[in-house]
């Protein structure tokens, strides 16, 4: 601002001496005068110098506005730094609030931090003088007790010294004891050794019996297996049942009879086969085999005087496997069981599913047995 105010001196100084130039010059060149005693030219020097006095004071002025323009210039930029300078100011005096708040908050920590550091060493103080008694009492304590310890030591020494001959009497006694001891088990060794002798003895007899055993159990499951490989009739005369008994006499006992030759002796009261009730569904007899029986053949006689057909449809059961099915009207039926397959039945059953009268002449059983379940040869 004082730069600006000295070069707007300087301007209105040089602007005071253009006019008084301009002055002198107006008032030089309409009079006339002596100078030397001749008369001056009017147009001499003077108004040369008037004129370039003239123009310098034009070329001054103009030099003078350009400074006035770069003096508004430079005010107008000496009021953007005063702006920015008042800008910096105001966050200089933010600055210096925040950093006052920083350095209150500080202290204020640094102030906690102390107190807390102050209790804290005071009870750490605390800590190590309770710890320090501790020490002195846990010390004392061990005075006495080592002092305790030689007492009791010293006690146990003299006991020790009072007991010392009875207990070299003790281990007398008991290497004299021990010295027995050793005699009988010298003794029993001996005897052990008689003893394990014998047992030997008698394990080689054992042994030898066990092998006779073997070969007469071997003996005896050759001559079992030859016995069951004897294929049998084994239906014969067994006990039967059926669930549509006819009311006349025709049993089921009649399919085990073993009389297959002829349906009748002669006349009609004298008739072989069985035959049921009625013509419903789901009849079936079934022989009941006294025992489990591995089944090799299972042989159907049917009528022979008439009604073949009305065996077709039925189901022949060893208990509850399927042997085969009635396909065809036929006088006999053969049903073979596979020896790659064998099949093990205490019951065989005939079962006709379909709405016609059941009669049989004869059912045969072939196989070996009994067995027991869990002795089955296959």
């Amino acid at each position: 601002k004082q730069w600006y105010q000295r070069r707007v001196r300087g301007f209105s100084a040089m602007f005071l001496v253009i006019l008084v130039l301009l002055v002198l010059c107006t008032s030089l060149v309409p009079g006339q005068s002596d100078v030397g005693g001749r008369r001056p030219d009017p147009a001499g020097s003077v108004v040369d110098t008037c004129q370039s006095l003239k123009e310098e004071a034009q070329a001054i002025r103009r030099e003078g506005y350009s400074a006035i323009d770069k003096a508004d210039v430079i005010r107008e930029q000496a009021y953007r730094v005063k702006d920015e300078a008042y800008e910096l100011k105001d966050e200089a005096y933010e600055i210096k609030e925040s950093s006052m708040e920083a350095r209150l908050a500080l202290e204020t920590t640094l102030v906690e931090s102390l107190a807390l550091m102050k209790s804290q060493a005071t009870a750490t103080n605390l800590y190590i003088q309770e710890i320090r008694a501790t020490l002195s009492s846990v010390s004392s304590r061990i005075d006495r007790l080592e002092k305790g310890m030689e007492q009791r030591f010293e006690q146990i020494e003299d006991a020790l010294s009072e007991h010392r001959s009875a207990i070299d009497e003790k281990q007398t006694e008991i290497e004299e004891k021990f010295t027995v001891i050793e005699e009988k088990f010298t003794a029993q060794s001996t005897a052990l050794d008689k003893i394990g002798q014998k047992v030997d003895d008698r394990a080689s007899e054992v042994t030898t019996k066990v092998s006779e055993t073997q070969a007469t159990a071997a003996v005896i499951k050759s001559r079992q297996l030859t016995w069951i490989s004897e294929i049998r009739l084994i239906s014969l005369y067994k006990a039967t049942e059926e669930n549509n008994r006819h009311p006349s006499g025709y049993d089921s006992d009649l399919v085990t009879d073993g009389q297959f030759v002829r349906d009748s002796q002669g006349d009609n009261s004298m008739r072989t086969y069985s035959h049921t009730h009625s013509a419903g569904h789901n009849n079936k007899i079934w022989i009941e085999l006294g025992g489990l029986f591995r089944i090799h053949k299972i042989k159907i006689w049917n009528l022979r005087h008439c009604c073949q057909e009305r065996l077709i449809g039925t189901h022949i059961y060893a208990d509850d496997e399927l042997i085969g099915t009635v396909i065809k009207a036929a006088s006999t039926y053969d049903f073979t069981v596979s020896d790659e397959d064998p099949t093990y039945a205490s019951r065989v059953t005939l079962h006709q599913p379909l709405a016609q009268h059941t009669h049989v002449l004869e059912l045969q059983v072939w196989g070996n047995g009994p067995f027991q379940e869990d002795d089955k040869f296959a």
